[in-house]
């Protein structure tokens, strides 16, 4: 045995060598700064790097937040994947390990005299040494497999707070039209009331009557319309929650929402280590890299080592006082000479894969550049189109409320009450979907940025 182990010591320091390739991060070049960036000179300092709870101030939205990454369907699937990943890993590098069982064994054996055997003892070890890479190139293989999933839950947390955020805008900003809707209504059903008046009186006429009647019943129509959308977003509020459709609670009102006074993007070069996507792909990319070395170290020989060791009696008495010891010691050397192809084919697979795994790697990055653009780009004009249409709103609502004051003098038509009411309410329910996408495309800029995942 004591053989058998300076054998093993000596081979094992054998083992340093690795074939295949060794993992490098591949130089992919990124832009001095992003395109549309509004920071003159480029900071270290990024929105992406904030907290979510820091970058929602609504204290509403961070307790759906927190709803939803305790019970949401997707980040608890993604959860057993990596728990999943880890168990392999686990399996995967007990191969650089020996193996070692013990065994009880009792049998009968001859014809006209049966002869009974009892066997016990520490059973058979087995072990491979790792001359050439094999078993530490699946480890790291199963290793990166575990850092990726790591990596994809992530990306499903930023994902799913993304999603919360987004869809609870999107509820206040149909809270905030319905209440216009609603208040127009109002108005509307008043101004009927007024013009029937006067038909009656004969000031107005029939064309004037059916006109404040169509205002109503318009009115009417997109309160329906607002009031199935509120509930659908509730209903997909409470799924992203984990929760069957019902209510949503509400906080700060669309106009109400917070937004930081700077949007800082950051380095470029920092999206590498701070996107979830791009550190999956690249956690792809190593345990590709490491498959291309298990496939090249099937071209060379393999050593296994085996030892067995007990005690064997023919009565169990013999078993108990440990007498009849036996051992035996062995080792296996298998050389490939001939599989048709089999490594050749598998080695070429592992590096194309390999191949295939770089570019997206390198494509993922290309990516995010382009996302972190497009989303500087939407969040910026989004904030000056919200300042235009608030201007825009405040003119239609005097004009509105003059509009009124002269009919009701008798100075002018209704049709000028008509047009200058459907223009109010329509720029109202503008104004509150520029303020929703002003804070959407905040949302996306945080997200292509890399924030959101941080627990």
């Amino acid at each position: 045995m004591r053989r058998l182990i300076s054998v093993a010591s000596l081979l094992a320091l054998l083992t340093g060598c690795a074939v295949g390739p060794n993992y490098k991060r591949p130089a992919v070049p990124a832009p001095p700064q992003f395109r549309a960036d509004p920071a003159p000179q480029p900071t270290p300092q990024s929105l992406g790097e904030a907290k979510w709870f820091d970058v929602f101030q609504d204290e509403t939205l961070r307790g759906l937040i927190r709803e939803a990454l305790q019970a949401n369907y997707d980040v608890l699937i993604a959860a057993q994947r990596v728990v999943s990943a880890e168990g392999q890993y686990s399996a995967t590098r007990s191969a650089l390990w020996p193996q070692l069982n013990a065994v009880g064994e009792v049998g009968r054996n001859g014809v006209k005299s049966p002869i009974q055997t009892w066997v016990s003892g520490f059973g058979a070890a087995t072990w491979e040494i790792d001359l050439f890479g094999k078993a530490r190139r699946a480890t790291e293989a199963a290793r990166a497999d575990m850092l990726a999933a790591k990596e994809d839950q992530a990306g499903i947390v930023q994902l799913l707070v993304s999603q919360v955020a987004m869809a609870y805008f999107d509820l206040r900003e149909y809270d905030a039209e319905l209440v216009y809707v609603t208040d127009s209504v109002k108005t509307r059903t008043g101004s009927l009331r007024l013009v029937s008046a006067r038909l009656q009186g004969g000031v107005a006429n029939k064309l004037e009557a059916d006109q404040a009647e169509s205002l109503v019943a318009s009115a009417m129509a997109t309160q329906a319309q607002l009031e199935k959308a509120i509930q659908q977003t509730e209903n997909l509020i409470n799924f992203l929650l984990g929760k069957p459709p019902g209510p949503v609670a509400r906080g700060k009102t669309i106009q109400e929402q917070p937004q930081p006074p700077e949007v800082p993007a950051g380095l470029p070069s920092a999206l590498l280590d701070r996107r979830p996507d791009i550190r999956f792909a690249e956690q792809q990319l190593i345990a590709a890299n490491a498959r291309v070395g298990v496939a090249k170290a099937q071209f060379f020989p393999s050593i296994n080592l085996t030892a067995a060791g007990g005690y064997q009696s023919a009565d169990l008495l013999g078993i108990i006082k440990r007498s009849g010891f036996a051992y035996n010691l062995g080792a296996t050397v298998d050389v490939p000479i001939f599989d048709a192809g089999r490594r050749a084919g598998n080695y070429k697979t592992a590096k194309a894969e390999n191949q295939a795994l770089l570019i997206n790697y390198k494509k993922a990055i290309n990516n995010a550049f382009r996302d972190t653009s497009d989303s500087l780009i939407g969040y910026q004009k989004a904030k000056e189109y919200r300042v235009n249409q608030e201007q825009f709103a405040r003119t239609l609502r005097d004009q509105s409320h003059m509009a009124d004051i002269r009919y009701r003098g008798g100075v002018s038509s209704y049709l000028e009450v008509l047009d200058t009411e459907r223009q109010r309410l329509s720029a109202e329910q503008v104004l509150a979907q520029a303020q929703r996408d002003e804070l959407t495309s905040l949302v996306q800029l945080y997200k292509a940025l890399g924030g959101g995942w941080q627990p």
